[in-house]
């Protein structure tokens, strides 16, 4: 194996599987899928390093994976269930407050689900799992420029939608809050 695509497989196999996770909720499955992605990108090296952005291609057998599995099982994105996960691996003061922390999460998480493809990409590889822009900008092959403006309107659209819900949750229509002065 070529020491390029080890150093490709040390830098991405942690990030695919969380990657992976978050769609599938499975982590069995999620480790998987980021092993046969690699495994076939393996196969497919030197055909990834003659294209024009051997990230954004490797991206893209990765998402096909995801993609694949799914299907295959009849489901779509698990993302919105990931919460559960992340909110029960966190450690809480009380009862009450976890449950707090739990449907806040939901939430977030239900909204990016709703976002776009690109946006919801964006948002997931730069804020949960925690690639650079940079980086985000390389698997997605696009520029900076557009993953910061992915991630920003990905961001407006989350906070709207929260913004919904909490106003939903609150009983109040819409014009009530404006005149409530809670709400703008």
């Amino acid at each position: 194996m070529e020491i390029a695509f080890t150093a490709f497989r040390e830098l991405h196999e942690h990030r695919w599987g969380a990657y992976a996770f978050l769609h599938t909720g499975d982590a069995e499955a999620a480790a998987d899928i980021a092993e046969a992605a690699l495994d076939r990108l393996c196969v497919q090296w030197p055909h990834a390093l003659r294209q024009p952005s051997a990230d954004s291609y490797a991206w893209s057998l990765l998402k096909e994976h995801v993609a694949g599995r799914l299907a295959r099982h009849r489901r779509g994105t698990a993302l919105a269930t990931a919460a559960f996960h992340r909110a029960a691996h966190t450690p809480g003061p009380d009862r009450a407050e976890r449950f707090r922390l739990l449907e806040s999460r939901i939430a977030l998480y239900a909204a990016i689900a709703r976002l776009p493809e690109r946006q919801c990409d964006a948002l997931v590889l730069n804020l949960v799992i925690g690639y650079s822009v940079g980086q985000v900008a390389d698997l997605l092959g696009v520029d900076r420029a557009a993953v910061r403006s992915l991630v920003g309107h990905a961001k407006r659209k989350v906070s709207a939608a929260l913004s919904a819900l909490e106003v939903q949750h609150s009983g109040l229509s819409g014009s009530e809050v404006q005149h409530s002065g809670r709400g703008k």
